[in-house]
């Protein structure tokens, strides 16, 4: 009996520095169109800058792709420990979630036209006058928040927009083949889609009018169910600083 004990402790002790060095892992959503890195992260910056201020602040990462949509979805249920990568820092995101400190500075938006409508876009004053424009479809991808100011105008167009899933869209044949006339992009999107778009992606340009608002910055939205701490150290690490209960 006594040999029994003595063999469950010892048994017991050994598995305690395996379970004490488990790494903490956390889960975060990413846009499924994303590219991946040999290391498996998406090919962005904030997605570096993600793996590498969770890995300083002893967070493991598994990257999932989901459509950002359903990521918005469950967040709002709140049934499932999780982040998702790059959301805007608005009101009702702040209201169903954690956000961390900002990845990467907001990213300057422009309109991306199809060649077709470019000088009639040309023509007009500023962004809001093409937003609002009756004449003109407008691409937007379902769940996606762009800023305060340009969800407004898009709230506000006579002709509502043509609304496609963010994980599956291919923008540059829909603009090209005349589903749509423009949408709101940034550079690191147009880089991705030139580099895919083939021969349709020379069909489309970017329009640069007065009137873009600035950029919203963008952020890890953390489900409630990631323990509070976790956030803190990433958003620790993210700031060159010592993780909270360090010495």
């Amino acid at each position: 009996m006594r040999a029994a004990i003595r063999h469950s402790l010892a048994a017991a002790t050994l598995a305690l520095p395996l379970a004490c060095a488990a790494a903490d892992v956390l889960v975060i959503h990413h846009i499924p169109q994303a590219e991946l890195t040999a290391a498996g992260v998406p090919d962005l910056p904030m997605g570096e800058r993600t793996a590498r201020w969770a890995a300083q602040a002893g967070l493991e990462v598994r990257w999932v792709p989901v459509p950002f949509k359903r990521s918005l979805e469950e967040l709002r249920r709140n049934d499932q420990a999780f982040c998702l990568l790059g959301v805007f820092d608005l009101p009702e995101r702040r209201r169903m979630a954690r956000l961390s400190v900002p990845l990467v500075p907001g990213e300057p938006q422009f309109l991306l036209v199809a060649s077709r409508v470019a000088a009639q876009m040309r023509a007009l004053r500023d962004v809001r006058s093409v937003m609002l424009d009756p004449r003109f479809e407008l691409l937007a991808f379902d769940g996606v928040a762009y800023g305060p100011t340009l969800d407004r105008w898009i709230a506000e167009r006579q002709r509502k927009p043509l609304w496609v899933d963010n994980g599956t869209a291919q923008v540059a044949p829909m603009l090209a083949r005349g589903r749509a006339d423009f949408t709101i992009s940034v550079a690191s999107e147009l880089q991705a889609l030139r580099a895919s778009g083939g021969a349709e992606a020379q069909s489309i340009e970017v329009l640069n009018l007065p009137g873009m608002p600035a950029p919203p910055t963008r952020h890890l939205a953390c489900s409630l169910r990631v323990p509070a701490a976790w956030l803190a150290r990433f958003d620790a690490a993210a700031r060159g600083q010592p993780a909270p209960g360090t010495p």
